[in-house]
């Protein structure tokens, strides 16, 4: 039997904009499997109007997508008062560093390249819900592991 737990306006919940059904569904329900409070949104319009309705503690943004981007839905909810204060990680595979520096110039707090380990993205979430802005530390530790084994590789290669 599935246990539902009706969310009131205190609780403080992850929400994940993603327009792939499966990028979205596995990590929904792998943070909801570690206890999160997680809300899906398929698109950087819906992804804005559920922020503003009731400001998510974390979002995880997808972003490229159809209609209102990543990019451009991390401008909005930056540039608007009720949402600015929220933390966003773009969770993307446009991994090159370019892609970076433009997300983070629109707005984003962090970033974590796809494919990532999903243990690791729960225990960065865990910290960055626990500890707020000091959280994102632990999503920029994802990046070390990421080019000691892009090391490891090139070196074998030789």
């Amino acid at each position: 039997m599935c246990k539902v737990r009706v969310m009131t306006a205190l609780d403080r919940y992850v929400l994940i904009v993603d327009d792939s059904p499966d990028g979205r569904e596995m990590l929904a329900e792998y943070l909801t499997f570690r206890g999160f409070s997680v809300v899906a949104a398929p698109t950087g319009e819906i992804a804005f109007e559920l922020a503003r309705k009731r400001p998510p503690a974390l979002i995880l943004m997808d972003l490229q997508m159809p209609g209102i981007g990543g990019w451009e839905a991390t401008r909005r909810l930056k540039s608007d008062a009720l949402t600015k204060n929220i933390v966003v990680i773009a969770v993307t595979a446009h991994a090159l560093m370019p892609d970076e520096g433009i997300a983070r110039q629109a707005g984003c707090d962090a970033f974590i390249a796809k494919p990532y380990d999903i243990m690791a993205v729960g225990d960065a979430v865990g910290e960055v819900l626990a500890r707020g802005r000091r959280g994102l530390a632990a999503i920029d530790a994802l990046k070390p592991i990421r080019n000691v084994t892009l090391k490891r590789r090139n070196t074998a290669a030789t």
